[in-house]
Protein backbone atom coordinates (compact mmCIF):
# COMPACT_ATOMS: atom_id res chain seq x y z
CA UNK A 1 0.00 0.00 0.00
CA UNK A 2 1.39 3.38 -1.00
CA UNK A 3 1.32 6.58 1.03
CA UNK A 4 -2.07 8.16 1.63
CA UNK A 5 -2.74 11.04 -0.73
CA UNK A 6 -2.97 14.51 0.78
CA UNK A 7 -6.53 15.55 1.65
CA UNK A 8 -7.67 12.10 0.46
CA UNK A 9 -7.01 13.35 -3.08
CA UNK A 10 -10.01 15.70 -2.75
CA UNK A 11 -8.50 19.07 -1.83
CA UNK A 12 -11.05 21.83 -2.30
CA UNK A 13 -13.89 19.36 -2.95
CA UNK A 14 -15.61 18.97 0.41
CA UNK A 15 -18.25 16.61 -0.98
CA UNK A 16 -15.68 14.14 -2.33
CA UNK A 17 -13.54 14.48 0.78
CA UNK A 18 -16.56 13.85 3.04
CA UNK A 19 -17.50 10.67 1.18
CA UNK A 20 -13.96 9.29 1.37
CA UNK A 21 -13.55 10.34 5.01
CA UNK A 22 -16.81 8.72 6.10
CA UNK A 23 -16.20 5.53 4.13
CA UNK A 24 -12.73 5.23 5.68
CA UNK A 25 -14.20 5.65 9.15
CA UNK A 26 -16.82 3.03 8.30
CA UNK A 27 -14.07 0.60 7.26
CA UNK A 28 -12.34 1.16 10.60
CA UNK A 29 -15.58 0.60 12.49
CA UNK A 30 -16.29 -2.64 10.61
CA UNK A 31 -12.75 -3.87 11.26
CA UNK A 32 -13.23 -3.28 15.00
CA UNK A 33 -16.62 -5.05 14.98
CA UNK A 34 -15.17 -8.02 13.10
CA UNK A 35 -12.51 -8.42 15.79
CA UNK A 36 -15.03 -8.05 18.61
CA UNK A 37 -17.45 -10.56 17.09
CA UNK A 38 -14.85 -13.23 16.28
CA UNK A 39 -15.71 -16.26 18.48
CA UNK A 40 -13.29 -16.85 21.35
CA UNK A 41 -13.32 -19.82 23.77
CA UNK A 42 -14.97 -18.80 27.02
CA UNK A 43 -12.99 -19.09 30.24
CA UNK A 44 -16.10 -19.30 32.42
CA UNK A 45 -18.46 -21.63 30.54
CA UNK A 46 -18.57 -24.14 27.70
CA UNK A 47 -18.43 -22.85 24.15
CA UNK A 48 -17.39 -19.54 22.63
CA UNK A 49 -17.94 -15.96 23.66
CA UNK A 50 -17.47 -12.54 22.06
CA UNK A 51 -16.36 -9.06 23.07
CA UNK A 52 -19.97 -7.92 23.41
CA UNK A 53 -19.50 -4.65 25.23
CA UNK A 54 -16.42 -3.44 23.34
CA UNK A 55 -18.53 -4.03 20.20
CA UNK A 56 -21.44 -2.10 21.68
CA UNK A 57 -19.10 0.70 22.75
CA UNK A 58 -17.77 0.93 19.19
CA UNK A 59 -21.36 1.22 17.91
CA UNK A 60 -22.11 4.07 20.30
CA UNK A 61 -18.90 5.86 19.38
CA UNK A 62 -19.61 5.51 15.68
CA UNK A 63 -23.17 6.78 16.13
CA UNK A 64 -21.92 9.83 17.99
CA UNK A 65 -19.23 10.46 15.39
CA UNK A 66 -21.56 10.51 12.39
CA UNK A 67 -24.19 12.43 14.36
CA UNK A 68 -21.63 15.15 15.05
CA UNK A 69 -20.72 15.35 11.37
CA UNK A 70 -24.41 15.43 10.45
CA UNK A 71 -25.33 18.28 12.81
CA UNK A 72 -22.12 20.29 12.46
CA UNK A 73 -21.00 20.03 16.10
CA UNK A 74 -19.14 17.20 17.80
CA UNK A 75 -20.03 18.49 21.28
CA UNK A 76 -23.22 18.22 23.32
CA UNK A 77 -24.53 15.03 21.70
CA UNK A 78 -27.31 13.27 23.59
CA UNK A 79 -30.06 10.88 22.65
CA UNK A 80 -32.13 13.58 20.87
CA UNK A 81 -29.27 14.42 18.53
CA UNK A 82 -28.64 10.71 17.90
CA UNK A 83 -32.36 10.25 17.17
CA UNK A 84 -32.28 13.08 14.60
CA UNK A 85 -29.72 11.04 12.66
CA UNK A 86 -31.40 7.66 13.16
CA UNK A 87 -34.81 9.13 12.17
CA UNK A 88 -33.47 9.73 8.70
CA UNK A 89 -30.84 7.08 8.05
CA UNK A 90 -31.79 3.93 10.01
CA UNK A 91 -34.79 1.68 9.28
CA UNK A 92 -38.06 2.74 10.86
CA UNK A 93 -39.93 1.95 13.00
CA UNK A 94 -37.06 -0.14 14.36
CA UNK A 95 -35.23 2.96 15.60
CA UNK A 96 -38.08 5.06 16.92
CA UNK A 97 -37.17 7.99 19.15
CA UNK A 98 -38.25 6.34 22.40
CA UNK A 99 -36.26 3.21 21.63
CA UNK A 100 -33.21 5.35 20.81
CA UNK A 101 -33.68 7.26 24.07
CA UNK A 102 -33.63 4.11 26.19
CA UNK A 103 -30.85 2.51 24.11
CA UNK A 104 -28.59 5.56 24.47
CA UNK A 105 -29.38 6.66 28.02
CA UNK A 106 -29.49 3.18 29.52
CA UNK A 107 -26.35 1.80 27.92
CA UNK A 108 -24.08 4.42 26.38
CA UNK A 109 -22.80 6.02 29.60
CA UNK A 110 -22.46 2.72 31.43
CA UNK A 111 -20.48 1.12 28.59
CA UNK A 112 -18.32 4.22 28.04
CA UNK A 113 -17.43 4.74 31.70
CA UNK A 114 -17.53 1.22 33.16
CA UNK A 115 -17.07 -1.02 30.12
CA UNK A 116 -20.27 -2.97 30.80
CA UNK A 117 -23.97 -2.33 31.38
CA UNK A 118 -24.10 -3.66 34.93
CA UNK A 119 -27.38 -3.96 36.81
CA UNK A 120 -30.73 -2.25 36.30
CA UNK A 121 -31.39 1.11 34.60
CA UNK A 122 -34.39 2.98 35.97
CA UNK A 123 -36.30 4.99 33.37
CA UNK A 124 -37.36 8.07 35.33
CA UNK A 125 -39.40 9.45 32.42
CA UNK A 126 -42.10 6.77 32.72
CA UNK A 127 -44.81 6.23 35.29
CA UNK A 128 -44.54 3.75 36.79
CA UNK A 129 -40.79 3.79 36.32
CA UNK A 130 -39.52 1.05 34.04
CA UNK A 131 -36.62 -1.02 35.36
CA UNK A 132 -34.55 -2.11 32.36
CA UNK A 133 -32.03 -4.93 32.10
CA UNK A 134 -30.43 -6.28 28.92
CA UNK A 135 -29.41 -9.17 26.73
CA UNK A 136 -26.59 -8.54 24.22
CA UNK A 137 -26.07 -11.16 21.51
CA UNK A 138 -23.65 -11.46 18.59
CA UNK A 139 -26.30 -12.60 16.11
CA UNK A 140 -28.15 -10.89 13.25
CA UNK A 141 -31.75 -11.19 14.47
CA UNK A 142 -34.08 -8.28 13.81
CA UNK A 143 -34.94 -5.76 14.93
CA UNK A 144 -31.38 -5.09 16.04
CA UNK A 145 -32.57 -3.33 19.21
CA UNK A 146 -35.86 -4.16 20.89
CA UNK A 147 -37.25 -3.14 24.27
CA UNK A 148 -39.58 -5.82 25.62
CA UNK A 149 -41.88 -5.79 28.67
CA UNK A 150 -40.45 -8.73 30.61
CA UNK A 151 -40.82 -8.90 34.36
CA UNK A 152 -38.32 -10.87 36.40
CA UNK A 153 -35.74 -10.78 39.17
CA UNK A 154 -31.96 -10.74 38.79
CA UNK A 155 -30.47 -13.20 41.27
CA UNK A 156 -27.07 -14.42 40.07
CA UNK A 157 -25.15 -11.13 39.71
CA UNK A 158 -26.46 -8.77 42.44
CA UNK A 159 -25.99 -9.29 46.19
CA UNK A 160 -29.81 -9.36 46.64
CA UNK A 161 -32.83 -10.07 44.44
CA UNK A 162 -33.26 -7.14 42.04
CA UNK A 163 -36.54 -6.85 40.09
CA UNK A 164 -36.82 -5.63 36.51
CA UNK A 165 -39.80 -4.84 34.29
CA UNK A 166 -38.23 -4.64 30.81
CA UNK A 167 -35.33 -6.07 28.84
CA UNK A 168 -33.44 -4.49 25.96
CA UNK A 169 -32.42 -7.10 23.40
CA UNK A 170 -29.42 -6.02 21.28
CA UNK A 171 -28.27 -8.05 18.26
CA UNK A 172 -24.82 -6.80 17.32
CA UNK A 173 -24.45 -8.16 13.78
CA UNK A 174 -27.82 -6.70 12.81
CA UNK A 175 -26.85 -3.39 14.41
CA UNK A 176 -23.58 -3.37 12.44
CA UNK A 177 -25.48 -3.96 9.19
CA UNK A 178 -27.97 -1.18 9.94
CA UNK A 179 -25.20 1.26 10.76
CA UNK A 180 -23.30 0.40 7.59
CA UNK A 181 -26.33 1.01 5.38
CA UNK A 182 -27.26 4.18 7.24
CA UNK A 183 -23.78 5.67 7.07
CA UNK A 184 -23.46 4.95 3.35
CA UNK A 185 -26.84 6.64 2.84
CA UNK A 186 -25.62 9.63 4.85
CA UNK A 187 -22.38 9.82 2.84
CA UNK A 188 -24.42 9.88 -0.35
CA UNK A 189 -26.71 12.61 0.98
CA UNK A 190 -23.74 14.90 1.63
CA UNK A 191 -23.08 14.93 -2.10
CA UNK A 192 -26.48 16.45 -2.90
CA UNK A 193 -27.38 18.57 0.16
CA UNK A 194 -25.34 21.74 0.66
CA UNK A 195 -26.32 22.17 4.31
CA UNK A 196 -24.90 18.71 5.12
CA UNK A 197 -21.66 19.69 3.37
CA UNK A 198 -21.50 22.86 5.47
CA UNK A 199 -22.12 20.92 8.67
CA UNK A 200 -19.43 18.40 7.76
CA UNK A 201 -16.93 21.17 7.04
CA UNK A 202 -17.77 22.86 10.36
CA UNK A 203 -16.94 19.63 12.16
CA UNK A 204 -13.70 19.27 10.26
CA UNK A 205 -12.71 22.69 11.58
CA UNK A 206 -13.44 21.46 15.09
CA UNK A 207 -11.44 18.26 14.60
CA UNK A 208 -8.63 19.87 12.59
CA UNK A 209 -8.46 23.53 13.68
CA UNK A 210 -6.59 25.90 11.40
CA UNK A 211 -5.40 28.34 14.04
Amino acid sequence: MGPRLAHRNAAGNISAFARDFIEARLAGFEKDLTICLTPTPSLTRRGNTHAYFPALGACFGFLEYVTGLFRGNINGIGWRQIADWTDRFLPQPDYGRDMVRVFFDAFRHSVAHRGIATGIWIDRSTAPRARVTWRVLADARRPACRLVAEAGVLKSDPPWPCPYTHRMHIHLRALRTDLRKGVLSYAGAIGTEPHLQRNFETCMRQLYPLG
